[in-house]
Order: C-alpha cells, then sequence, then structure tokens
C-alpha cells in the first residue's frame, strides 16, 4: 500500500485475498476485525497445518516455485506471476502485485482462485477477496470481476 503524495489517497501496489475464520451470519467486515484482533497475540513459530498440502498444490498449479520456511514466515512465490502465498504466524493469504491486465489478468485471477481452493481446503479458512467484497470460492466471484480490478489499477 502506498499514499500517493499529490492526492494524500491511499492505493494498493498488490491484490490481496485473505483467510479468515468466517462464522455463519458474520459479516466479512468483522471476520476481518476478529483477523486483526487475533494477530495480535504472540508469534506463533510452528509449521503452519496444512503446510505441505499447500506447497505441493500450488507447485501443481504453477509449476517451479521457491519456498521459504522462516518462521513464523512460511511463503511460497512463483516469479513468472509474482503470485506469492504466505503464512505468517498462522495468517493465510494469497498477494500479487498489479502486473498485468486484460487476458494476463484473467489467467492470473484463475489462479488465485485454484490457490484459494487449495488454501482453503488445507486451513478450513475462508479465501475472501476485500477489492470485490467476495469470497472467493464462490460462484459470485468470477476470474474477470477480479481481473478487472487489475485493469482499474
Amino acid at each position: 500500500m502506498t499514499i500517493s503524495p499529490l492526492s494524500n489517497t491511499v492505493t494498493s501496489v498488490s491484490y490481496d485475498i485473505y483467510f479468515l475464520k468466517h462464522d455463519p451470519g458474520q459479516s466479512w467486515e468483522d471476520a476481518m476485525e476478529a483477523s486483526e484482533e487475533q494477530a495480535a497475540a504472540p508469534e506463533v513459530l510452528t509449521r503452519p497445518s496444512g503446510w505441505d498440502q499447500v506447497v505441493s498444490g500450488v507447485r501443481y498449479i504453477l509449476g517451479d516455485v521457491s519456498v521459504l520456511e522462516n518462521p513464523p514466515v512460511w511463503e511460497i512465490d512463483h516469479e513468472r506471476t509474482g503470485i506469492q502465498v504466505s503464512c505468517f504466524s498462522r495468517e493465510w493469504s494469497i498477494t500479487v502485485p498489479y502486473w498485468s491486465d486484460g487476458d494476463a489478468a484473467v489467467a492470473i485471477t484463475g489462479h488465485l482462485r485454484a490457490i484459494a481452493g487449495i488454501v482453503q481446503t488445507a486451513t478450513g479458512l475462508e479465501a475472501y477477496d476485500p477489492q470485490v467484497e467476495i469470497a472467493v470460492t464462490t460462484d459470485e466471484w468470477t476470474a474477470q470481476q477480479a481481473a478487472s480490478v487489475f485493469d482499474q489499477a
């Protein structure tokens, strides 16, 4: 996230997906707040549950990736697309820079959905996209809709 000195507005430099504990009837805003409160807890240094499943799934989707295991930080990076899957002290996220647009952005966001499904299955947490305010693995979320955010960035 950067602040534009000319307009004093906050601009995001990446597309982000967060994994949250989302209870039935709970708003996504409340789930985000609960996640932020949990982030204030002491760091967790043990290997994240489902880590190996996530690494193998991301490799299946993206091919060659680099893996960093430096507790409390666990990351999977795909150099060509810039996609990064990370777990910091049990907080999971996917980020990708706004390098692409058009059909390339649609392809990237298609990867994001597939990876979100892998992380969601491995962790039991729900994938939430704050850019379009929709859960990623629902029928409401589409790669085209997410890619339109890339085109506007």
